[in-house]
């Protein structure tokens, strides 16, 4: 019940508020979604859902899609690509997460959409994967920051996963066409203090809050530093929260370079 709370805070917190009537359908069957009584029924209304966003998603229609609480509908400040996600939170207090990707193709002159198909818990040493739509470390994106660097494009993406009973986390990841102009996720392009990695994670003890933002003004990726509550704790992040001091990524020549104890005073 407390992960389950917990989610609705940080979905009303996050979610503009904003209805009109061509998104009443979609209201409703997100209110299904989060009221079904068993995990089957959950995934039947799941699967009218994603049909339901996927026309959506193909005509344009983002109105539909605003100010629903379950749902995060992105769109990057270039308007050439969109990202949807929400969560499913089943009956032994795990999450999976869905949604689709609209991404721009300039050789074609047109829109795609791609469905997102979570595989996290089959991903082994996910900071150091390149993942694509139907092989996606799930999430429930809540920002999205455009950059450029030599002609190339890429989004960086803000997420939360629920985990599970002892543990949430936050994410750092990224979407962009590869060479190939395939859709994928993930690139060798985030510093974190010993290494350069394709995504962040930030996990940390089920119940407490961890920021994890943007600041557009200074242009930083500025988090709270995590530390577990005793030293012998290390590794163990159901003991790990916010120690007060703050960490930053500043994107630089197509790296997000990493700024420990940033004095955020200045």
């Amino acid at each position: 019940m407390l992960k389950k709370y917990l989610l609705f805070i940080f979905l009303t917190v996050i979610i503009k508020i904003g209805m009109s009537q061509e998104n009443e359908n979609m209201k409703i069957l997100f209110d299904k979604l989060e009221f079904a009584k068993n995990d089957n029924s959950k995934d039947s209304v799941n699967n009218i859902i994603l049909s339901e966003t996927e026309n959506i998603l193909s005509e344009g229609n983002f109105s539909e899609l605003k100010g629903i609480k379950n749902i995060s509908c992105l769109i990057s400040s270039d308007k050439k690509m969109s990202i949807v996600t929400w969560p499913v939170l089943y009956s032994d207090n795990t999450f999976k997460y869905f949604g689709f990707v609209r991404y721009y193709e300039r050789d074609f002159g047109r829109f795609s959409v791609e469905k997102l198909t979570d595989k996290s818990e089959n991903i082994v040493n996910p900071e150091r994967q390149i993942l694509n739509p139907e092989n996606w470390y799930g999430a429930f994106y809540y920002k999205i920051i455009y950059k450029k660097y030599k002609r190339r494009k890429i989004y960086v993406l803000l997420g939360w996963d629920g985990n599970n009973d002892l543990t949430n986390r936050k994410i750092i990841d990224v979407f962009y066409l590869n060479e190939d102009n395939e859709p994928t996720f993930g690139k060798e392009i985030f510093e974190s203090e010993n290494s350069i990695k394709d995504r962040l994670f930030f996990e940390y003890r089920e119940g407490i809050a961890m920021n994890l933002s943007y600041d557009k003004k200074k242009e930083l990726i500025i988090w709270d530093h995590l530390s577990p509550s005793k030293p012998e704790l290390k590794g163990h992040y159901e003991y790990y929260g916010p120690d007060l001091t703050f960490d930053a990524l500043k994107f630089e020549e197509g790296i997000w370079k990493y700024i420990p104890d940033i004095d955020l005073s200045k």
